[in-house]
């Protein structure tokens, strides 16, 4: 068998890529010893003789990818809109147990520099904890923040 060196190199020229992706079909071999012309090899590639290794990023790297210096702002932005949606929350209605005598200045200072730090990840958790941990009575409210409440 001839040495294929020559056309390996014309093929990768032709598909664009390195010598290394250039793949010839075993069962043609022959036929691409005999190919000495650019237009030889381009027929060759025209009849899948000759193909290119497709190689690729999975899929995870490519993610990875994206995470440059630049794409970085717009991560820290939503977390912030879902802080600041849920921390606003939290202060009405700790604002409102306050206002109705359930807990003093004092707990409500308190609560709301925990409520700060990401102690309580909804207002749900802010309740039990006033029930359990507390032992508070919280009144029934037909809807707590009724007045706060944004209309679109």
């Amino acid at each position: 068998m001839k040495n294929l060196n020559t056309q390996k190199r014309l093929s990768a020229e032709l598909l664009g890529v390195g010598e290394n992706k250039v793949i010839f079909d075993n069962s043609r071999l022959e036929d691409i010893s005999k190919a000495i012309t650019r237009q030889d090899i381009a027929d060759l590639i025209k009849d899948k003789a000759i193909i290119k290794r497709i190689t690729g990023k999975s899929k995870k790297k490519k993610e990875n990818l994206k995470r440059g210096v630049g794409r970085v702002r717009v991560r820290v932005k939503s977390r912030k809109k879902r802080y600041m949606a849920k921390i606003r929350k939290l202060r009405r209605y700790l604002t409102e147990m306050r206002d109705k005598k359930v807990i003093s200045i004092e707990e409500y200072q308190k609560l709301r520099r925990l409520s700060k730090s990401g102690q309580f990840k909804t207002r749900r958790h802010l309740m039990e904890h006033l029930t359990v941990v507390m032992k508070r009575k919280l009144p029934e409210f037909k809807k707590i923040g009724e007045k706060h409440e944004k209309t679109h």
